[in-house]
């Protein structure tokens, strides 16, 4: 029974110590990803976030702005032969705007699509200060791809949203993000690579392409903690 026990008992501490590697692992990765971009605080200090650049589709380039304040709203505005897209989402609430898909005017977005999109009002970032946000995290080992080595967190945010996070060994910058979105009742995996990062305005560094494979967002100018009227943020 003695011997039971003991066994018993180095089995509980082997686990354990394992669980507290992984957890230690995730949060070392995380660590040195947000001295990668920048450091904790100056992120934290960033209230506002101005984007300008074009969205590269099908040899079309494509200009678009988004505007953002933290915990507030993100709005994307874009125009394409004279067709205007529009992005909003609020806390609260979200609309959409494509003619493309006949949504001539601003139209509500369904509580889904907002709980999928809701996370991104939180432009600081979801690793900054994670297990306050309520965010949580795990290491899920190593990756390769293009003979490159990638560590694995998965991020689970407050509401529920997965996203897988390979982090360059060498950089500990983000590469690549791989999600599971919900489109019209379906479900579909998409992959966004973060390319070409830069310092901007407050010393911190930023991806100025994004690849979602048939589509490019390329990044002009950043424009961290300028003026946006919250006005924006609405079907008005």
């Amino acid at each position: 029974m003695k011997k039971f026990f003991v066994h018993t008992l180095l089995l509980v501490a082997i686990v354990g110590t394992a669980f507290t590697a992984k957890s230690q692992t995730a949060d070392e990765i995380i660590n040195k990803y947000i001295d990668a971009i920048g450091g904790k605080e100056n992120w934290k200090k960033i209230n506002s976030l101005k984007m300008e650049g074009n969205v590269e589709v099908q040899g079309l380039e494509i200009p678009f702005t988004m505007q953002a304040i933290h915990g507030k709203g993100v709005r994307t505005d874009g125009e394409f032969q004279g067709n205007a897209f529009i992005d909003i989402t609020t806390p609260t609430k979200g609309w959409s705007q494509n003619p493309m898909a006949g949504k001539a005017t601003l139209q509500p977005i369904s509580e889904d699509e907002l709980k999928q999109k809701v996370d991104e009002l939180d432009i600081q970032g979801p690793f900054i200060d994670y297990k306050e946000k309520g965010n949580a995290v795990e290491f899920l080992g190593k990756d390769e791809e293009d003979g490159n080595e990638y560590y694995k967190v998965k991020l689970t945010t407050k509401n529920d949203n997965e996203t897988t996070y390979f982090f360059d060994t060498k950089t500990y910058l983000v590469y690549k993000q791989e999600a599971i979105s919900k489109q019209q009742g379906q479900e579909m995996k998409v992959v966004v690579k973060s390319l070409d990062y830069q310092s901007v305005d407050g010393g911190v560094k930023m991806p100025f392409k994004m690849d979602q494979g048939m589509m490019i967002l390329a990044a002009k100018k950043y424009t961290v903690n300028g003026s946006v009227d919250e006005k924006i943020f609405s079907d008005k």
